[in-house]
């Protein structure tokens, strides 16, 4: 079955809701395991197998801890971003489009929150596949990170095939 196809026989209604719920259900599982990290992680990293560990991180930046201590700024582009993703609502066509659009958008819901609230973004997920150590992350991020990739390759079969 194909992504695209996905919402047949849906109302336009039901894809909104799924949407809003899958948006509403990342951004509260984000926070919720945001809590139990801090809450059991704390400092100590719990290691999970030989390259994945649970360790507790205060971000202040961006991805890869990019504009750090500048919480502000940020939250004001999550807010721009959620914005745009609302304005530009219409040029997601296909289901795949706006269950993506959805899960970016929870995504920044749930860091945006941090930012607001903390002054900092809670990362927990730690991969060291002994080649490279991926930087903590946490699930907003591998939301928003899945969702803009899917999305842009989405886009551009769409532009190939209008060639």
């Amino acid at each position: 079955m194909k992504w695209q196809n996905l919402n047949q026989g849906m109302s336009s209604r039901a894809v909104k809701y799924f949407c809003l719920i899958t948006a509403g259900a990342i951004a509260i599982c984000d926070q919720i395991t945001k809590f139990a990290v801090q809450k059991f992680a704390g400092i100590n990293a719990i290691r999970i197998n030989s390259f994945l560990s649970l360790r507790y991180a205060e971000n202040t930046g961006a991805a890869w801890s990019m504009f750090r201590g500048h919480a502000w700024i940020l939250s004001a582009i999550g807010i721009l971003a959620m914005a745009a993703l609302f304005l530009f609502r219409k040029y997601f066509e296909t289901s795949i489009q706006k269950f993506m659009a959805a899960a970016v958008a929870g995504g920044i819901l749930g860091n945006t929150a941090d930012r607001i609230a903390r002054g900092y973004v809670i990362d927990f997920i730690d991969v060291d596949l002994k080649i490279y150590r991926w930087p903590t992350f946490n699930i907003a991020d591998a939301a928003i990170c899945i969702g803009v990739i899917i999305l842009l390759f989405t886009f551009q079969k769409k532009a190939q095939k209008a060639c």
